[in-house]
């Protein structure tokens, strides 16, 4: 039971309940315990005559200690905060925002993973924030004490989310959160550099945490996930970064994405109009020292007990960069690992796998050569073969 300095029947004396309406022969009614079906009751009378009040207020706040997931009442106190609001420059009185960040944070304790609690921090904010993005673009004049106090909200929505990170550091929503706090806000760099640094942190504390990896990317962007980088340094660096990674653990999947994902970022924009920092020289330069040091952690995990060809990410990562590369021999070495891969498949897993494997290598080659397959590796690959007809449409059922 929520305890009420004002009972609601007094609170809403001049309002009648409206109970929750299942038809004359329910199916599995849910046994809900009394306080909430008093407050539901309650809540629907006050949404029926749209009474936007402090009680109404109080009520939902009610209503979401018992149900911190009900969307509708959220939306409903959010309509309740605008009515009570004084302020004629923002959505939300700064007061009504503030302390409703704190009702928000103490519900959210307990229900982490609750986007309605995450989605109302965002729509409180939203309002002031975007007004000063407004205000920066358009080059209005705006006075430093507030732009410092946008700057530290911000900063305090940011650290409000590292609490959160630090109990579970791959929370999507606290993540998908952080990022649209860092769009819409222009931070001076020395942020952004604090966020390099925080997530180094995290991706010590846990190599494998992908949402850190995808969080480092979005910050050497700025946010600007689908532009390149602006300098060849920076690309260098950050590649440098992940290798090093991957060399500590080449069993971790996330380095290497990282690091293809750069690879081909900085080919598809190489000598592009407007990109005058990516040459193709310097793509080629990365993409080869890139092999390289594969080559060096292939060897290196070659001298302990681990199976080279079992480290399947550096093995992916290896055919990535060899079909970037896309010459001839290049496109030679990619069959060597792709044919034990399906030499594998062969003997440990089922035949719909063996099929998914099929698809990869016929978008890799095309015409695939399936009796040298055969010779090399001494196995039968012809039910590859005929699905790979099927899937390239040269088929002849005759």
């Amino acid at each position: 039971m929520v305890e009420e300095e004002v009972p609601l029947p007094i609170l809403f004396h001049d309002v009648t309940p409206i109970p929750q309406e299942d038809g004359p022969h329910p199916v599995c009614a849910i046994s809900y315990k009394e306080d909430f079906t008093e407050a539901m009751n309650y809540l629907r009378a006050v949404l029926r005559a749209n009474e936007l009040s402090a009680r109404a207020l109080k009520l939902t706040s009610i209503c979401l200690k018992l149900n911190p997931a009900n969307y509708t009442v959220w939306h409903f106190r959010r309509r309740c905060l605008q009515n009570l609001s004084s302020s004629s420059s923002t959505k939300f009185a700064p007061e009504s925002i503030q302390s409703d960040l704190e009702f928000s944070s103490k519900l959210g304790g307990s229900n982490p993973k609750n986007y309605q609690i995450w989605y109302h921090r965002r729509a409180l904010l939203e309002p002031t924030f975007e007004a000063e993005m407004i205000k920066q673009k358009e080059g209005g004049e705006k006075g430093k004490e507030d732009e410092d106090d946008i700057i530290q909200k911000a900063k305090e929505e940011l650290n409000y989310i590292n609490g959160v990170l630090e109990n579970d550091g791959k929370n999507y929503h606290a993540w998908s959160h952080r990022q649209w706090v860092l769009r819409t806000i222009c931070f001076p760099p020395s942020i952004y550099n604090s966020e390099l640094d925080y997530v180094h942190k995290l991706i010590l504390d846990d190599p494998r945490n992908n949402s850190a990896w995808n969080h480092r990317w979005f910050i050497t962007h700025k946010g600007c996930t689908r532009k390149p980088l602006s300098s060849l340094e920076d690309v260098q660096k950050e590649i440098t970064y992940a290798m090093q990674c991957a060399e500590v653990d080449p069993f971790n999947e996330s380095p290497w994405r990282y690091v293809i994902g750069f690879l081909e970022e900085c080919k598809k924009y190489s000598g592009s109009e407007g990109n005058d920092v990516m040459e193709a020289a310097d793509v080629k330069s990365l993409i080869n020292s890139c092999e390289q040091e594969i080559t060096k952690m292939r060897g290196n995990l070659g001298s302990t007990e681990y199976d080279v060809d079992s480290c399947v990410h550096l093995t992916s990562a290896k055919i990535d960069i060899l079909e970037m590369k896309g010459d001839d021999i290049s496109l030679e070495q990619v069959s060597v690992p792709i044919l034990k891969a399906v030499t594998i498949f062969f003997t440990k897993v089922n035949h719909f796998q063996c099929m998914s494997l099929s698809i990869h290598m016929a978008r890799t080659w095309g015409d695939w050569n399936v009796t040298k397959a055969n010779n090399f590796y001494g196995c039968n690959f012809e039910y590859v073969a005929l699905f790979l007809s099927f899937y390239l449409g040269t088929f002849d059922p005759s």
